[in-house]
């Protein structure tokens, strides 16, 4: 029974496609280009968040730290899925000697450095929710202003 409760926690990791590739430009807080190892240019928007829109009050602090965190470096990229703009939607990781499973979630990172928002709208991931909160209570990044700026999906529709 306790194999097979350890092969439904490890699952998701299994079934997601793993793809390593070389960041080349960082658009906005949530998405980048990279190369991939056959030279292809791929377009790639962080899955689970979403953080200020290009003009947006926090959109070019969002996008600094995330040019700080991959711009060129390889990155693991786990989802297979695309968006609407045809960018593959993943679950993006960088090798790290600072954590402890050896690779930062650079999602998670996003959110915990308060400058992207969990979307719950396509998530109900546990950890994102808490990394949220703490960034809140700790107002850091775009929790700055108390939670005065509104979220992205609802910027994009003004």
């Amino acid at each position: 029974m306790k194999l097979f409760l350890l092969g439904l926690y490890l699952l998701p990791f299994v079934a997601w496609a793993q793809t390593q590739c070389f960041v080349v430009k960082v658009s906005d807080g949530d998405s980048f280009s990279c190369r991939l190892d056959n030279h292809k240019i791929i377009q790639v928007r962080l899955a689970e968040i979403d953080a200020p829109e290009n003009g947006q009050a926090y959109s070019n602090l969002a996008r600094k730290k995330l040019n700080s965190l991959i711009y060129k470096k390889n990155v693991y990229l786990y989802g297979e899925s695309k968006d609407k703009y045809n960018r593959r939607l993943a679950t993006v990781f960088l090798p790290s000697s600072n954590s402890l499973s050896g690779r930062l979630n650079i999602n998670l990172t996003m959110i915990e450095s308060g400058f992207a928002w969990h979307y719950k709208r396509y998530s109900n991931n546990p950890q994102y929710a808490a990394a949220q909160t703490q960034a809140q209570k700790q107002k850091l990044g775009l929790w700055a202003d108390n939670g005065k700026i509104i979220k992205p999906e609802e910027w994009r529709h003004r």
